[in-house]
């Protein structure tokens, strides 16, 4: 967005606790721990070498996705995994998805154990390293004596954790200062923490500039890649392409940065050239969801449909057995299989969403499948009585559709040349993900395919000109000081883009600005309440959005209100 509302923020200047840590970081018997690995006779010496130093709560798991199920449950304070786990995610990998989806408190020693030097460079150029890398094979007393030390240091960064946990960003960073400031040996790991925070708070500009400086100084991998994450969002992505380029070279093994590097050539329309880059990244860990589906997507895109059934029908295999299945990736292998003729495959996939996703509304895609299916088959009048039996059971929904079924839908009426329906469609999806290139580029190839490219490409215009007039006018009412009549421009936009995150953001922003400067206002106070609820369920982690919630707390205790 052009221009936006800038986030309000009245942190608590309280003075840093340079206070001695009072537990007891030499006792682990007050620790609950997890040791990850796929070998059982390293997680029973694992279990041995630890009791001998007093643990007394392990708990042990054997594969990536029993791990994620144990630590949604648990909050663990010691985490010990393998870097090599068989299948699935390899260590790092896990590491980065559990901190991502919050399932680590921010006080949690994470150690990763790893027989492989090599992976020592992989592990550092991560944007967020574990705590500590042990090489194997490994001594009980220098696990130990790695495990207190961790320990140790998260206690100097405890001021730092308490406001993450808060969800006070701010704060977190203003201690990151405090901290790089005095110096010492500890300076850079708190310069890190600033970086990933301020990815977290989605402060592109500042992140970059951060890490531009870093870099003259030092060759940090892990600046690198923030760096060109920064970049990429803030759309400076042939500099993003040059930055993960680089990374790869120097480590083959990070394979973030291949993602990051195909996302950017999406971006930039180089389709081709990002199927190669996933391809190299599949062939050297095959078993990560995410990476898989990205490949799916874009061979799809690219016209190779055998790449494109193969790489989603092992997304829907391993989604299945994971925490975060999608029901895109259904359709998708769908409009693939159907594609190459196999109408048989296409009706066991959604046979198997029906399954899978029989407690949720996103069922109803199977329903958008069969109108593929039967159309595809010639019955074009069934067809058309189950589109409208389609679009009447979405419209009694109490939210409405995810884009995913908005889109098959959009789909559906493109190719029964119900063009005003198929436009409604596709403009709510629009409206609410105005920024998603990825989302765009699905758009114009569900178009291009009807013949209508030039129509898709005029919607995506109109919709983002439409939102950054409507931001831009509420922004002006802001700066005049009209701080109500910008609340009340949000309102009116969000009731049109329920789950567009950035104007949710934005109006949120808007009200709670407005009860700080003129006073409680117990309706707008409520709006907030809601849109913040809201807004959390469409990204549970997302930095922008818990950094509001931090601030409507504080807000209600300004006034006096108990949350």
């Amino acid at each position: 967005m052009a221009s936006k509302v800038r986030a309000y923020s009245f942190v608590d200047r309280a003075p840093v606790d340079l206070s001695e840590p009072t537990i007891n970081v030499n006792d682990l018997s007050q620790f609950k721990i997890l040791v990850i690995d796929h070998v059982a006779e390293m997680r029973a010496t694992m279990g041995m070498t630890l009791n001998q130093f007093g643990a007394q709560s392990v708990e042990y798991a054997n594969r990536s996705a029993e791990a994620i199920g144990m630590l949604r449950r648990t909050a663990y304070d010691i985490v010990l995994c393998a870097y090599d786990l068989g299948t699935g995610f390899d260590g790092l990998y896990l590491f980065e998805e559990v901190r991502r989806h919050g399932l680590l408190k921010a006080s949690c020693v994470f150690i990763m154990l790893t027989g492989e030097r090599q992976s020592s460079k992989v592990i550092g150029a991560a944007e967020l390293a574990p705590d500590a890398i042990i090489l194997k094979p490994f001594k009980g007393d220098v696990l130990y004596d790695r495990i207190v030390r961790a320990l140790r240091k998260k206690q100097r960064f405890k001021p730092i954790d308490d406001a993450i946990l808060a969800h006070d960003f701010l704060r977190a960073i203003s201690l990151c200062n405090f901290e790089v400031e005095q110096g010492g040996e500890d300076a850079l790991d708190f310069m890190r923490m600033k970086v990933h925070l301020m990815l977290k708070i989605a402060d592109w500009a500042g992140t970059r500039d951060v890490c531009r400086g870093l870099l003259v100084k030092a060759d940090l991998a892990w600046a690198k890649m923030a760096l060109g994450k920064a970049q990429f969002n803030l759309r400076e992505y042939d500099e993003a392409q040059l930055i993960f380029q680089q990374v790869m070279a120097e480590h083959e093994l990070v394979l973030e940065a291949y993602d990051w590097l195909a996302r950017t050539q999406q971006a930039q329309h180089q389709i081709e050239a990002a199927k190669k880059t996933l391809s190299r990244a599949v062939e050297k860990s095959p078993f990560v969801v995410n990476r898989m589906r990205e490949l799916g997507e874009v061979a799809l895109v690219a016209g190779d449909l055998a790449l494109a059934e193969q790489s989603l029908t092992e997304t829907v295999r391993l989604a299945r057995f994971s925490f975060w299945p999608q029901v895109s990736d259904y359709s998708q292998l769908s409009e693939v299989q159907l594609a190459r003729g196999d109408v048989g495959a296409a009706r066991k996939t959604a046979a198997y969403l029906r399954k899978d996703f029989r407690a949720s509304n996103d069922k109803i895609m199977a329903d958008v499948l069969d109108i593929e299916i039967t159309f595809k088959l010639g019955d074009k009048a069934k067809a058309r009585q189950q589109l409208d039996s389609t679009l009447s059971a979405v419209q009694g929904f109490i939210e409405p559709p995810g884009p995913a079924i908005s889109l098959a839908l959009a789909k559906n009426c493109l190719a029964q040349n119900r063009h005003e329906e198929a436009q409604q469609l596709t403009r709510q999806v629009l409206k609410n993900r105005h920024d998603d290139p990825q989302l765009a580029a699905r758009v114009t190839r569900i178009y291009k395919e009807q013949g209508r490219e030039e129509e898709a490409l005029k919607l995506i215009e109109a919709t983002a000109a439409d939102i950054v007039e409507i931001n831009n006018e509420a922004v002006r009412l802001a700066k005049s000081g009209d701080l109500q009549a910008a609340a009340e421009r949000f309102l009116k936009a969000v009731k049109d883009m329920p789950s567009n995150l950035q104007v949710l953001l934005n109006t949120i922003n808007a009200l709670l600005a407005y009860v700080n400067q003129n006073g409680w206002h117990a309706s707008y106070m409520q709006r907030a309440q809601e849109l913040l609820t809201r807004a959390t369920v469409i990204d549970p982690t997302n930095g922008k959005a818990l950094q509001m919630a931090e601030i409507y707390r504080k807000t209600q205790r300004r006034f006096g209100v108990k949350a």
